[in-house]
C-alpha cells in the first residue's frame, strides 16, 4: 500500500505528494516500483530520490528495512542499490546511484519496505522526487 497522506511532520520535497512505505508497527511489506527505459547512447545515467526515515524503534538492530533494487524485464534482480533500516533514521537526504550499466535496457526500480514488530515500534520510509537523469 502507498499512502499520500500527511505523515507526522513530513512534507514532500516538492509538489503535493510523496510515497510513504510502512509505519504500521506490525509485520508488513510495502512495494513501490517504476519501469523505465535507459537510452543506449547514455553514458552517465543516474537514478536519484529523496529519502526520509523516522522510527520509534528502541533497538540497536536493523529490524525494519527498505531495499532499493534494479530488476530486468523478467523480474530478476540485477542489483540491490542500497538497503536502509530503522538505524538510518534521518531527515530528507538525496540518494543518487549510477545506472549506466543498464544502458539500452528497460529496467524496473523497486523499493521494498519490510516492517517487523521486533523492536516494538514503527519505521516510516518516505520517498519523494525520484528521477532518472540521462546524459550522453
Amino acid at each position: 500500500e502507498i499512502y499520500t497522506l500527511s505523515l507526522h511532520d513530513a512534507l514532500p520535497i516538492s509538489g503535493t505528494y510523496y510515497a510513504w512505505l510502512d509505519g504500521y508497527g506490525t509485520p508488513h511489506t510495502d512495494t513501490l516500483a517504476q519501469t523505465v527505459s535507459i537510452g543506449s547512447a547514455c553514458h552517465t545515467d543516474t537514478f536519484s530520490f529523496w529519502l526520509k526515515i523516522d522510527t520509534s524503534e528502541r533497538t540497536s538492530s536493523a529490524v525494519d528495512t527498505l531495499k532499493v533494487q534494479v530488476l530486468n524485464s523478467s523480474g530478476t534482480v540485477l542489483s540491490t542499490l542500497a538497503t536502509y533500516s530503522n538505524l538510518n533514521a534521518t531527515a530528507y537526504v538525496q540518494k543518487t546511484f549510477s545506472v549506466s550499466a543498464y544502458a539500452g535496457q528497460t529496467i524496473t526500480v523497486k523499493f521494498t519496505g519490510a516492517e517487523t514488530d521486533k523492536g516494538r515500534g514503527t519505521t516510516n520510509f518516505v520517498v519523494d522526487d525520484t528521477a532518472l537523469n540521462q546524459a550522453s
